[in-house]
């Protein structure tokens, strides 16, 4: 072991991991495995504008996550030789934790199910490596990469920065040479630029595990995730979700995230992620009428299913956020929102709306030791009849028992 890496293992051996599920090694063996009966020119080509897996993605940004699932495994089912199926089903189930801020310790079979996917496909990836054509030789190393990257992010969330150091190396090695393979394989630099951008930009320990991949290069991470949305071909709307997370929490630019929200709902005008995700940008770029709209459409999606107002709540107003959803300042931003809102005519609301903005004015004020305030937006929330059961619920839940942030974590399932 070099010795940055040496010091890195032993700087990390004291911190603990934030989940206790551990996910084994996935870059096992596989390139002696003997190369599929019926090689493809392509296998990025049968992912590429396939109806299941286009209709996944619609159902993952509406928050339909059995759906989403169910319609990327029918792809995996069909093409089992395929990596892209596995590379497709792990980044969403990724997607999926981070959104609702969960651990392995929070969904244990949603980790199992990650672990299991991301290991296949590094495996059916590894296989193709002496394929005979440059153009599959290139996928199956970007597969490698991008599943190892995936895995590292997962690690970053669960706490196990050494590890997630060790699955970042290998997917650059791999999105490496994809690349020296075919310069213009487009969908690999979103891998190298989330690392370009990582390394420079992380903090603390996270950053130094970073570096030890490769030099930090903010610009160029951030060019080279750009150019994966302009000319990539099947992660050109990950990066963009990706891209979209870092304008919003890493460069603080609200009117870029509002400018790429947008972009993306033309892609996904159903969402209600993104109805979420424009209300909060618009917002935060002093575009209050707009936020209105946003929030409003994305409540009334809701709110027509009660079971999906209680599932989804978390997902629409913090999804993007992550556990910074309830940070000092976005508590107060959404305060200073939902009291303009509050005195904002809206007369075509869907019914609730007013105990909507009361119940979030509530979180932000709980999470931030305002007690009495908050009570009396839970109980006019109870007072109203129009109110749908699950936001009565949340209302009930919090008198009873302050939510404080650590609290309102554990509520958004």
């Amino acid at each position: 072991m070099n010795p940055a890496a040496l010091f890195l293992a032993t700087l990390l051996a004291a911190v603990p991991a934030r989940a206790e599920l551990d996910l084994g090694d996935a870059d096992v063996p596989g390139e002696d495995a003997p190369l599929p009966d019926h090689l493809a020119d392509s296998y990025a080509a049968f992912a590429v504008g396939d109806a299941s897996l286009t209709e996944s993605l619609r159902a993952m940004y509406a928050l339909d996550y059995v759906q989403a699932e169910r319609l990327s495994d029918s792809f995996r089912t069909r093409n089992p030789d395929n990596p892209y199926g596995e590379l497709f089903l792990s980044g969403q189930l990724w997607w999926r934790s981070a959104t609702e801020n969960l651990t392995a310790d929070d969904d244990e079979e949603l980790a199992k199910r990650f672990d299991r996917h991301s290991r296949a496909a590094v495996a059916k990836a590894k296989r193709l490596f002496k394929a005979p054509k440059d153009r599959v030789r290139a996928e199956a190393y970007f597969v490698a990469g991008m599943s190892l990257g995936v895995r590292g992010q997962w690690r970053l969330t669960n706490g196990q920065y050494f590890k997630a150091y060790l699955d970042g190396k290998k997917a650059i090695k791999y999105l490496k040479k994809c690349v020296e393979i075919d310069p213009d394989f487009h969908d690999a630099y979103l891998g190298l630029g989330i690392f370009d951008y990582q390394a420079a930009v992380l903090p603390g320990v996270l950053r130094l595990g970073a570096l030890l991949l490769a030099r930090g290069d903010r610009e160029r991470g951030l060019e080279r995730i750009q150019r994966a949305i302009d000319k990539g071909q099947f992660a050109n709307r990950q990066a963009a979700s990706f891209l979209l997370t870092i304008y919003q929490t890493g460069e603080k630019d609200p009117a870029k995230a509002l400018a790429l929200t947008r972009r993306m709902q033309k892609d996904f005008p159903d969402s209600v992620y993104y109805h979420g995700v424009e209300g909060a940008m618009a917002a935060a770029n002093g575009d209050m009428p707009a936020a209105l709209t946003a929030w409003s459409a994305a409540y009334a999606a809701l709110a027509a299913d009660p079971v999906a107002l209680r599932k989804k709540a978390w997902g629409v107003m913090c999804g993007s956020w992550g556990a910074d959803c309830v940070s000092e300042g976005r508590l107060v931003a959404a305060e200073a929102w939902t009291t303009w809102a509050l005195s904002a005519p809206n007369p075509a609301a869907a019914p609730g709306w007013t105990s909507a903005l009361h119940l979030v004015r509530g979180f932000s004020r709980d999470g931030r030791r305002h007690i009495k305030e908050a009570r009396e937006d839970y109980q006019s929330v109870l007072s109203d009849a129009s109110a749908p059961a699950p936001l009565k619920d949340l209302a009930s839940q919090c008198m009873r028992q302050t939510c404080d942030p650590k609290r309102l974590i554990a509520l958004r399932r």
